[in-house]
């Protein structure tokens, strides 16, 4: 007897891409992406590529293999090609990179948020140095530096700043803001003077080139009792277009960044695109009150961070894609969420309505 299953179409589809990821250089699935591309609401094909690409990252040490490390830098130079050649005439552009680092094109600016390169954990080396191979090329930091105007760094931890990008964008002469802890670590690099600090704003942003900055002070806690942690920023970021960005960074605790923000839309600052981490594991989680009160396009990163996986592991503490989807789909019910992997972009043209007139 002949007996013949029939899968959901995106299932085929998933199975699939996930053989060719497997048995090519990722090409079929930089094509399901691409003919997938990030929008709200997210469509089956869409989330069936992300899944596929999850599972060829989730091979363990996947990110010493070379095919791995020749599709991030396929995606980096896509990212520089795009911002070089054109630019939104309206709104904002935002580009995923790697974990935590987001790139945000406008018609008059392009500022970057806890710009890294990869898993290199010394932040007084170079990859190169370091001997880590998942990381840009030489050509690709100097195009890319040359190409932002302000980069926004949330705290020191080495999956949010990276020294070589870092020391390029200082000297091409742009604006690097870091926590006043950051710049004292590099207090011994000859160029860390130029290095930005913000005092702490309550409602009256502070001008930072041709953007308006709005910055929290908290931290990343390392324990319950929130007696010790590093020093990390929040920042909610306006453009001159009129759209605001927001991010936490690592703050763990949601409790000052929540009361904070309500001060913010209570002076009538609304946000339309929230990046970055959106959970919380030293503290109170309020993702979900932090929705109701914005309802912003959640476009969550700090997605495969390797420095969160030990070697032989497959996923250890680190979020892929469609995890962060999961998560914001059960947290998240006013506003919005698009995931973005390496290298992609998605355009918002108008400011959100603000909640209140949803």
């Amino acid at each position: 007897m002949n007996v013949k299953i029939r899968l959901p179409w995106p299932v085929c589809m998933f199975l699939a891409i996930a053989y060719c990821a497997v048995a090519d250089d990722g090409s079929a699935l930089w094509q399901a992406l691409t003919d997938a591309p990030p929008s709200i609401p997210q469509s089956e094909s869409r989330l069936a590529a992300l899944k596929a690409l999850d599972d060829w990252i989730a091979i363990p040490d996947s990110e010493k293999s070379p095919e791995l490390i020749a599709y991030y830098r396929r995606s980096v130079d896509h990212v520089i090609d795009l911002l070089s050649k054109e630019r939104p005439k309206q709104g904002i552009r935002y580009f995923q990179l790697y974990s935590s680092s987001e790139i945000i094109q406008t018609p008059s600016v392009v500022f970057a948020i806890d710009l890294d390169q990869g898993p290199n954990k010394d932040l007084h080396k170079t990859p190169e140095e370091e001997g880590e191979t998942f990381c840009m090329t030489d050509e690709q930091v100097d195009k890319l530096t040359s190409l932002i105007d302000v980069s926004f760094h949330t705290h020191e931890h080495s999956d949010h700043i990276d020294y070589e990008l870092t020391r390029a964008l200082i000297e091409k002469g742009k604006t690097v803001v870091v926590t006043e802890s950051n710049k004292k670590m590099w207090g011994d690099q000859p160029w860390a003077e130029k290095l930005v600090t913000l005092k702490q704003t309550l409602g009256t942003p502070l001008d930072v080139g041709k953007l308006k900055v709005d910055v929290l002070w908290d931290h990343q806690w390392n324990n319950a009792e929130h007696s010790s942690g590093t020093p990390c920023n929040a920042y909610v970021i306006t453009t001159p277009e009129g759209m605001t960005v927001a991010t936490k960074g690592d703050i763990n605790c949601a409790l000052q960044w929540y009361g904070w923000l309500n001060v913010l839309v209570e002076g009538g600052k609304s946000i339309d695109l929230m990046v970055g981490s959106p959970i919380y594991w030293r503290g109170v989680n309020l993702t979900k009150q932090i929705d109701a009160l914005l309802a912003p396009v959640w476009a969550p990163g700090h997605n495969w961070e390797f420095e969160h996986r030990s070697a032989g592991e497959d996923y250890g503490n680190a979020s892929p894609f469609t995890r962060s989807n999961a998560y914001l789909a059960l947290s998240a019910k006013k506003g919005s969420t698009v995931v973005l992997s390496w290298g992609e972009h998605f355009d918002m043209p108008k400011p959100r309505k603000k909640n209140s007139e949803q």
